[in-house]
């Protein structure tokens, strides 16, 4: 059990004695105690919470880093470059992605760029694989697979390696350079990687060996066999020609093994006598360091144990590896820099070269009617020279170099290119790393750990609960890894690519989960890792009108053409289900929603609630918020005699119904945020009268009855086609209208609370993957009662939490990092313009947090400690008024400026209230 970590000093600041009136009090106390931390206090605090948070692993086998989905190995990221911890026994692999890597054709995609592998050179005995990068021949093979995968060394959890054409039987031919001496094979089959894909395995095989590449003799034959790895040894044989002849390719156990037999080979591996997987392959362990973004591990390669440092550079597109001998003799390594896929798909372009002891790999995207987009890898040793000549061949670059006992060098890999049409960015990587000295990664690294440094000092919370901490920071993690402000948005999978066919095209998933990355952004004081979202918004909205006009009947024809026949709706914005970056979209399917927009639109409002921004409202979020009103001015339906609205749209993909919850709650958000930037700004006024008219209209969120309560619907009852007005157990899509739509907090009605409580337990959705990012923030907002509210939260947590701290989920990604959110809002909440700090958070439970922000510019501290609120503190950035709801009902505060002086607030039952200056902090105490 881990111990708990001592609590964090509170400082005290210096003042006179305070007087201050509140609710006709006169109040006198001593020096006001500010209890936040000094920024030493919260970096001490920080490292302390954090110190044990870490992705751990004590094998090699790597699984699920090479997926569809979000890899569940180690992850670095720095916004632009995601890598991803794979390899195998006695072989270090990062694989290498791009946020802005997409390829156009056949349809956008995300994609890897490739990777760096790092192992013994060939030709050594013990553990060193003597297969390992040899040439690879065989009689026939897959355009996409080709044997050298076999011998790549590339192999782990998802891989295929070599696959042949139909038919058998199949060879496949291993030339090792030179004569070698080996004791022991291991063949790794399709389900050693791939587990459900038993069928694969080959039945029937014999293994030859040549000195000459003509005269060939059965060293073993295998028959029968069901298992993923064949794993024999032999008598000493030396030869350089080793090769599998396959006369039964596959288990025949299913329609297609049999009717489309083919060899599929992840690995042949040689070892020399004691070598290889059980032999001498030492201790490890690999560590993913959240505090310091690094991962960490210890293993043997060659023989020797190694300690690997990996990190990526803040500010450079530079992967560095610091590699350090602990052995006791010198050993040499290789360092592969490659491009491609570990499962590719046809069309791309790898090809790989040299420049002095640079080496170099790069790839294209596939040709067509849309944008091609190129990156490329560069990679050298700064600390030592290589041994020989660097080499290259096909995707694969590469390098060899001794190690000697106690020595540390650094494999650098510097990564350009992405986006639309670019230029060769060969000679940009091949710069970046031969820029590289000793004292210049030093400077680099230092950097790299201030910026971690300074993203977790700009909020933190104390839970006094592991569970909860656990997954909170490595959200905050993910989120921090995958979007900085200026690079391209992350889809659904974050920047983790490893195949060419990520689910769902990898793209942003309009309708929530492109949305939920940024969720706990704003609270978590980290609003400006939301602005990629923007950018892609933005940049879409070209395509948005086109399609608000020529493809608007799509959504749903029989409705749509009777009422706008086929001119659309000019003036407006239309979104599909899934976009991508560069006006593509990968989904085109709009499943009859309409409220994608409202979707985008409302995180542009909620960063400038959050914010305040002006700059930023009048300039991008204000222009946007116009559109997507234009567009439903004109959907929705309005009757005149009644003043009334209605609006049609899909609540769940592919359903109809009238009123959609969520559309209605996300429409009055963003009316009533336009009409308030409207008056804000000095601009459109008229333009009020119909966006009053429009919210004054909006119908009421639908009820239905369900087990003999009254609860939230997905749409007016007797209208959605399905039959369905909620379906318990399924996304709680009838609850966002709370949100992220923002129609229904804690200041609201009790009865319309007791409603959504009522309904949160009606869906019992808690463990719904698609609801994670939302339903516990839902329930947060609308005060679900606490304790029961943070055990349903910790459940899921514990029982999908991942090794790298990821909440599992095959499908989505990112998103789970949206729940953040919830945490947040357990602590603290502004709802109708009012902060309650620690709104539903048990009164027993010890618990503070610092530096979180709310709405109006607010960054808000406090701590609670045996069941009573030391203090609050706020400080103002925009100078806004602050109304807190008073933390100790019925007494009086204190209310003390930075920089000395007092603030004498308004008292409204038990809303504490005064104005701020920008820059100011505020301690808020009560004797």
């Amino acid at each position: 059990m881990i111990p708990r970590r001592p609590r964090h000093l509170r400082r005290i600041l210096a003042g006179a004695v305070v007087t201050t009136v509140v609710a006709g009090l006169s109040v006198v106390s001593g020096p006001a105690q500010a209890a936040t931390p000094t920024p030493d206090q919260q970096w001490a605090a920080i490292q302390s919470l954090l110190a044990n948070i870490k992705g751990r692993w004590t094998d090699q086998s790597y699984p699920n880093a090479i997926v569809n989905g979000m890899p569940s190995t180690a992850l670095l990221g720095n916004g632009d470059i995601g890598v991803t911890s794979a390899g195998s026994t006695g072989v270090k692999t990062f694989l290498v992605s791009k946020g802005n890597f997409w390829r156009g054709n056949p349809g956008p995609a995300v994609a890897p760029v490739g990777g760096v592998t790092l192992a013994a050179a060939g030709g050594g005995s013990g553990s060193t694989n003597l297969a390992l990068g040899a040439t690879a021949t065989a009689t026939s093979s897959h355009p996409s697979f080709p044997p050298s995968r076999a011998v790549s060394g590339q192999w782990g959890s998802g891989y295929e390696g070599w696959v042949s054409e139909i038919g058998k039987p199949q060879t496949l031919t291993v030339d090792l350079g030179s004569a070698k001496t080996f004791t022991r094979y291991l063949v790794r089959h399709d389900s050693a990687a791939r587990p459900a894909e038993t069928a694969n395995n080959t039945r029937n095989f014999q293994v030859q060996t040549s000195t000459d590449n003509q005269n060939w003799t059965t060293i073993d034959t295998v028959t029968g066999n069901t298992a993923a790895v064949t794993d024999r040894t032999v008598a000493s044989r030396t030869a350089r020609w080793v090769r599998l002849v396959i006369s039964e390719p596959t288990q025949g156990s299913t329609p297609d093994s049999q009717q489309n037999p083919r060899a599929r080979i992840g690995q042949l591996e040689l070892y020399g006598p004691g070598g290889g997987p059980g032999g001498p392959g030492g201790a490890f362990l690999e560590e993913q360091n959240i505090l310091r973004g690094e991962v960490d591990t210890t293993m043997t390669i060659g023989g020797q144990p190694v300690v690997l440092k990996t990190w990526l550079a803040a500010d450079d597109n530079l992967l560095v590896t610091s590699i350090r001998s602990t052995g006791t003799a010198a050993v040499r390594l290789e360092a592969r820099t490659w491009s491609g896929a570990t499962s590719p798909m046809g069309g791309f372009t790898q090809t790989s070269g040299v420049a002095g002891n640079t080496t170099w790999a790069s790839r294209t995207t596939p040709s067509g009617a849309r944008w091609v987009s190129r990156a490329a890898l560069a990679s050298r040793l700064v600390g030592t020279n290589p041994v020989g000549a660097p080499t290259s061949s096909g995707n694969t670059a590469r390098f060899q170099f001794d190690l000697q006992a106690g020595q540390t060098v650094r494999l650098t890999t510097a990564v350009a290119g992405g986006g639309a049409n670019p230029a060769d960015p060969a000679p940009n990587a091949r710069s970046l790393a031969d820029a590289q000295t000793g004292t210049g990664l030093d400077s680099l690294y230092n950097q790299h750990v201030e910026w971690w440094k300074q993203y977790w000092l700009r909020s933190y919370v104390d839970l006094n609960d592991d569970v909860l901490e656990r997954f909170y920071y490595a959200a905050q993690y993910f989120l921090g890894s995958a979007s900085r402000n200026g690079k391209t948005a992350p889809g659904l999978y974050g920047l983790w690519i490893t195949k060419d066919d990520p689910y769902f095209n990898g793209d942003y998933h309009m309708n929530y989960n492109f949305n939920a990355n940024f969720y706990g952004a704003y609270s978590s004081n980290r609003a400006d890792f939301a602005l990629p979202f923007m950018d892609a918004i933005t940049s879409y909205l070209p395509e948005a009108r086109r399609l608000s006009v020529q493809e608007l009947q799509r959504v749903k024809s029989d409705y749509v053409t009777p009422r706008f026949g086929t001119g659309g709706i000019p003036g407006g914005v239309l979104f599909p289900v899934g976009i991508s970056p560069f006006g593509g979209t990968p989904d085109t399917n709009y499943w009859q929603q309409v409220g994608n927009s409202l979707f985008a639109v409302v995180e542009f409002i909620r960063y400038w609630d959050y914010t305040r921004d002006r700059s930023y409202l009048q300039n991008r979020a204000y222009p946007f918020m116009k559109e997507v009103a234009t567009f439903f001015s004109r959907w929705m339906e309005y009757d005149s005699a009644t003043g009334r609205y209605t609006t049609w749209g899909g609540p769940h993909e592919g359903t109809w119904a009238r009123n959609p919850s969520l559309d209605v709650g996300m429409l009055r958000y963003l009316l009533t945020s336009l009409l308030a930037a409207s008056n804000e700004l000095g601009l459109d006024a008229g333009s009020r009268p119909l966006w009053q008219q429009m919210l004054n209209g909006l119908p009421p969120i639908a009820t239905t009855t369900h087990n003999g309560r009254t609860v939230y619907a997905l749409g007016d009852p007797g209208t959605v086609s399905d039959g369905r007005a909620i379906r318990p157990g399924d996304n709680t899509v009838n609850l966002e209208f709370i949100h992220p739509g923002e129609a229904l907090g804690l200041n609201s009605p009790a009865a319309d609370r007791q409603r959504a409580i009522d309904t949160l337990d009606a869906m019992n959705s808690w463990g719904q993957d698609n609801s994670f990012p939302k339903v516990f923030t839902q329930a947060a907002r609308v005060g679900y009662p606490a304790q029961s509210l943070i055990d349903r939260l910790k459940a899921q947590i514990t029982a999908k939490t991942d090794p790298n701290l990821r909440i599992r989920d095959e499908w989505h990604g990112l998103e789970k990092s949206g729940a953040t959110e919830a945490v947040n809002n357990l602590l603290v909440q502004s709802d109708d313009g009012v902060v309650t700090v620690f709104p539903v958070w048990p009164t027993g439970r010890d618990a503070s947090f610092v530096k979180l922000r709310e709405r109006d510019a607010f960054l808000v501290s406090s701590q609670l400690t045996g069941g009573r609120v030391s203090y609050v503190d706020v400080t103002s950035e925009q100078g806004r008024q602050l109304r807190l709801r008073n933390p100790w009902p019925g007494r009086p505060v204190v209310v003390t400026r930075s920089g000395g002086g007092t603030v004498t607030p308004t008292v409204s039952g038990d809303v504490v209230s005064f104005p701020t200056q920008a820059g100011v902090t505020y301690s808020i105490t009560s004797p």
